[in-house]
């Protein structure tokens, strides 16, 4: 057969163009030139080079001229083949190929078993690596590179670790990086074991800048963020110098631990590296400088951000996670996301989705968040998980639980998380009865539950004051094992706390094996909740000892523990010490703790004095405490200026007019009283109703004032007129000063007897066991009348009455209250 004279300047110049790594003109003159075909050394090369250079989808056509030029492919090509559609992650005409290969040799083996292990077909790899065996080959390093990739998760760790046995008797650890590399994900990614993965690392003899970015990568992912910045040193002391992907590792990890001259450094070393235009690295740096903020927050991320070159999908998804994730700034993320859909011409991915509806849930924006589930719905990204979750979040957040409901209702696959999400955004809605039903819901449809799940409905069982059903949920999270997982310790202890058994709560605290600041910080606020201020301190104490820096939250626990013990030179020497001691500046909470410390203790002028002294404007918050102090103290004129500030600082809040009006009432002035109640009404703002709740057979029965909707209001009021007669003859005398609407004594007298937490005391007594404590829940302050009373019923009826009101644990017992009148 003759030859076309044209057939070898036509090959030279194939094989020219594929040195020069112009691969795609190579394809583009086989392609298209119809009257000379590539000899079988020619379509091998080429190959090779579109391998090489991962323009694997430019090596089908060829493949595709191959299989009509009617060449014989001989083994390296087939093995070409073979690799190419692996990386491609076409396994199937890959395994199709290697079926066909007659003459397969170690490579041919090689190169399928990789094929399934970078494919997800783990089983499959190593199925093929025992087949190989049987067939009589050797393994060699690349063989046992890819079978030990397919051991590198949780069920083929084992496996792995036998191959590993097999792989120090052939010598291959000692000779080969590749299999290093492969042991080292075997232990960092099958078994989480780093300790191990570094022994394999130290002991390699040879290691390359791919391997020193590998342990320092595994110990970023794995938490052990510090252990892989120590590495970089040690690297470039052995003369290897890091690439995009070691810079970025490091980078993340000093963004994790807060670590901004390193960052900084990290930073330095990538414009010097001439890596800056790398957009991985970028959105590693933007994000390092957004959590190691120091002073204006997102100020030097911007600047990252802006400088680089060209934007993908990561680099404004990082810019606007970082605005998210600053606090106070997500109004910013929402702009730069319409900046980024209209002039970046970059299209959201389902994680931009997902932040943004975070920072929509962080705003309450219904509207907003609307169009975002609307743009994610057009774009197909509304189903998946992280955007689903979101979408139930943010309805959740923003106070549309219906809509949170039909978001979780159109989903398609519903998942734990999911179910979790709906529980959770009940429970944050004050909808716990719903989040107990959907808790049933999905326990029907065999879901298994997390310790998510638990920490929810136990929040919800807090706020419900149902104590029975948090006994419940106790009982089955033993028997799911999540009784030593400590969020959901953590939310025991915040659920009995609440709930009114603080014993229960110092229970489970004393049984935690570890205990985190949430730990501790949740028994002091429950110890403090109770008017147990001596156990609160010493508590703080002990957590100082044990090491545990206290956070803000804790101080402010602190601090109200001495205010309801009115312990005043105890709180003020705490506030001192946050600060001096522990670095933490006092926020606007710590500065209203210490106003009702002193305004409880009658130091009225001193609180106004303090709040004078504020680094900063006070705020409604701290007003609204001077004027429940003067209400308490009958101030009348420091109670005008409060309510003055609260309506300049907050005008649509009712609390200033509701307070002031009592504290006229309080004094007779009922003139003034009708002025405030007219400027309500005319502003529109409603006085929430008061009601009681109190937990009987696996139930909540909630009251209000002279309410007889109750099917056993009967027995009730039979049992309250009893009451009454029974503890005035104990010397009890009702207050009718604490009836603020201007009547005759007998209708005041009547009027406090039908007080919401009278009417679900009476409820208690003639439904919850006698061995049990009656517990009432109260969503506004206890009235001062029915303080008294309760004393008297619990020497009448020889019970221990509990009540939580609005501010605090009322324990009443053998006729005194653990508050020691001082509330």
């Amino acid at each position: 057969m003759v030859k076309n004279p044209n057939f070898e300047p036509f090959k030279d110049r194939l094989i020219s163009l594929s040195n020069a790594g112009r691969i795609q003109e190579a394809v583009h003159v086989i392609t298209h030139q119809h009257h000379l075909t590539p000899d079988l050394t020619t379509f091998s090369v080429l190959l090779k080079s579109c391998i090489r250079t991962r323009n694997f989808q430019l090596g089908k056509p060829l493949h595709s001229k191959l299989n009509q030029s009617g060449i014989k492919p001989d083994a390296i090509l087939l093995n070409s083949l073979i690799s190419l559609y692996s990386k491609c992650g076409d396994w199937v005409t890959a395994k199709t190929i290697f079926d066909s290969h007659r003459f397969r040799d170690l490579v041919s083996w090689s190169a399928i078993i990789s094929c399934f292990a970078h494919n997800g077909m783990e089983s499959q790899a190593l199925l093929t690596f025992v087949q190989m065996l049987v067939h009589g080959e050797y393994p060699n390093q690349f063989c046992f590179s890819a079978a030990i990739q397919a051991c590198c998760n949780r069920d083929n760790a084992q496996t792995g670790e036998a191959i590993f046995g097999f792989v120090i008797k052939t010598g291959y650890f000692e000779s080969d990086v590749c299999v290093g590399c492969a042991l080292i994900d075997l232990f960092a990614k099958g078994f989480h074991d780093l300790e191990s993965a570094r022994k394999v690392f130290d002991k390699m003899p040879q290691r390359n800048s791919v391997t020193w970015t590998l342990m320092i990568t595994r110990y970023a992912q794995l938490g052990h963020h510090e252990d892989g910045i120590e590495l970089v040193p040690s690297m470039l002391l052995c003369g290897f110098m890091p690439d995009c992907f070691t810079l970025s590792s490091v980078v993340s990890a000093c963004a994790e631990l807060g670590f901004l001259s390193v960052g900084q450094q990290m930073h330095s070393w990538v414009i010097k590296s001439g890596l800056c235009m790398d957009v991985y690295i970028g959105c590693s740096v933007v994000d390092m400088y957004a959590k190691c903020a120091t002073t204006e927050p997102m100020e030097d991320a911007r600047k990252v951000f802006e400088r680089m070159p060209n934007h993908n999908v990561m680099s404004w998804t990082a810019i606007i996670t970082g605005y998210v994730q600053s606090g106070g700034l997500d109004a910013t993320a929402i702009e730069l996301y319409c900046k980024m859909i209209t002039q970046g011409d970059v299209l959201p991915n389902h994680f931009t989705y997902s932040i943004l509806l975070k920072a929509c849930g962080s705003l309450s924006n219904l509207e907003i968040g609307k169009q975002i589930h609307n743009h994610a719905v057009k774009s197909g990204l509304a189903s998946v998980n992280c955007v689903g979750n979101s979408l139930i979040s943010m309805y959740a957040r923003s106070g549309s639980v219906e809509d949170a409901q039909k978001a979780f209702e159109i989903l398609l696959e519903k998942n734990l998380i999911f179910y979790n999400a709906i529980v959770d955004g009940y429970v944050k809605n004050t909808s716990s009865d719903e989040a107990f039903k959907m808790f049933n819901k999905f326990e029907e449809t065999q879901t298994g539950v997390d310790y998510f799940t638990f920490a929810s409905l136990l929040s919800a069982a807090a706020s419900l004051g149902a104590v029975g059903k948090g006994q419940e949920m106790h009982a089955r999270l033993v028997k799911s094992g999540f009784h030593s997982n400590q969020r959901v310790c953590n939310a025991l202890i915040s659920m009995y706390s609440r709930c009114g058994d603080i014993e229960a709560a110092a229970r489970v605290f004393n049984k935690m094996e570890e205990c985190n600041v949430i730990s501790w910080t949740s028994i002091i606020t429950g110890f403090a909740k109770h008017g147990l201020a001596k156990s609160a301190l010493k508590v703080f104490d002990q957590m100082l000892e044990a090491g545990v820096k206290p956070n803000e939250v804790t101080y402010i626990s602190v601090l109200s523990a001495c205010s309801h013990a009115g312990m005043v030179n105890e709180g003020l020497k705490h506030f001192s010490s946050m600060y001096s001691e522990h670095k933490i500046t006092p926020k606007m909470e710590h500065y209203a703790c210490v106003v009702d410390l002193l305004g409880r203790s009658g130091s009225l002028e001193k609180s106004v004095d303090f709040i004078d002294s504020m680094p900063f404007k006070a705020d409604a918050l701290v007003w609204r405490t001077l004027l429940g102090a003067c209400q308490v103290h009958g101030n009348t004129e420091l109670g005008k200026l409060s309510a003055k500030m609260i309506t300049e600082l907050d005008p649509d809040d009712p609390s200033a007019y509701i307070l002031l009006s009592n504290l006229y009432a309080s004094k007779g002035r009922w003139e003034k009283v009708v002025k405030i109640r007219k400027t309500m009404k005319e502003r529109n703002l409603v006085k929430e109703a008061g009601c009681s709740w109190i937990e009987a057979e696996n139930q909540a029965h909630k009251f209000y004032v002279g309410d007889t909707c109750h099917l056993r209001a009967h027995e009730i009021y039979k049992e309250l007129d009893q009451l009454v007669v029974d503890i005035k003859k104990l010397g009890y005398i009702p207050d009718t000063d604490f009836v603020l609407h201007e009547l005759d004594e007998k209708e005041k007298e009547r009027y406090l007897v039908q007080h919401s937490e009278k009417i679900a005391v009476a409820f208690g007594l003639i439904s919850v066991s006698k061995r049990k404590p009656i517990r009432v829940f109260k969503n506004l302050r206890v009235c001062g009348d029915c303080h008294t009373a309760m004393k008297y019923i619990s020497v009448a009826r020889g019970r221990e009455i509990v009540v939580r009101d609005s501010n605090r644990f009322h324990h009443f017992k053998n006729g005194s209250c653990s508050c020691n009148d001082y509330w």
